[in-house]
């Protein structure tokens, strides 16, 4: 936390430093709003570059491009063909550098995965579910349900979470949502803490409302990419 102030504390000072050299002239003046803009996409870079996500990391560089493409003198190439860059950039280095990572990670788990359409069932306690360029709904049937990975692709995926038992007390909840939309179904008698979710140009909305009197915890994180997450409490 203290880290991150930091970098804001920086990023503004840039900023002042910026709008008063160009008011006098030994800088190219902008508008205090492109600047503005600017700080916000500079720390969206560099908390892109600290978590690896290269959705965040290219997609910043795109816009900073757009907003000082006469500067830069590449107006031939904003806005498409820097955001297409950046789409398939993004989705090429998730894929080759996220599943290097998720492999390190996961190097000792074992896990029951189901991929395809319409409607699958799972009941280990260790689980991956996969959806892409489709809509599907999965269901968590498990007695001793302890993690599951969900990669959402281009499509929209629904889980449902409410005849799952945590015999252990905790469990945990990795998402890879890009450019769909994720519905989590979870039983409102568990708590969750879903404040981990990095998001580039993502949501992540709640409905209905949590006890949490079962003593189950449920933790909840990674990454929702140009997508939505809905976590409903039924």
């Amino acid at each position: 936390m203290k880290n991150s102030k930091n970098i804001w504390g920086i990023i503004f000072i840039l900023g002042a430093v910026w709008i008063i050299l160009g008011k006098i002239g030994l800088l190219p003046y902008f508008s205090i709003a492109r600047i503005m803009l600017t700080v916000l996409l500079v720390w969206m870079l560099v908390d892109g570059i600290k978590r690896q996500n290269f959705y965040k990391i290219l997609f910043s560089i795109a816009f900073i491009s757009i907003l000082y493409d006469k500067v830069l003198r590449i107006t031939a190439l904003t806005p498409w063909t820097v955001l297409y860059a950046a789409l398939f950039g993004s989705i090429g280095l998730t894929m080759i550098f996220q599943g290097r990572r998720r492999d390190r990670m996961d190097e000792n788990f074992r896990e029951q995965s189901f991929q395809g359409q319409g409607g699958g069932t799972y009941t280990a306690g260790d689980i991956h579910v996969s959806n892409c360029f489709s809509t599907a709904s999965r269901y968590i049937n498990s007695d001793e349900f302890r993690m599951a990975r969900i990669e959402n692709n281009f499509g929209t995926l629904s889980v449902y979470f409410d005849n799952a038992f945590v015999p252990d007390g905790v469990a945990n909840l990795r998402i890879e949502n890009a450019f769909g939309l994720l519905n989590l179904y979870i039983p409102k008698e568990w708590d969750v803490q879903s404040y981990d979710i990095d998001r580039a140009f993502g949501s992540v909305n709640e409905y209905g409302m949590r006890t949490g009197e079962s003593g189950v915890l449920l933790t909840i994180h990674g990454e929702s990419n140009f997508a939505t997450v809905r976590i409903y409490y039924i």
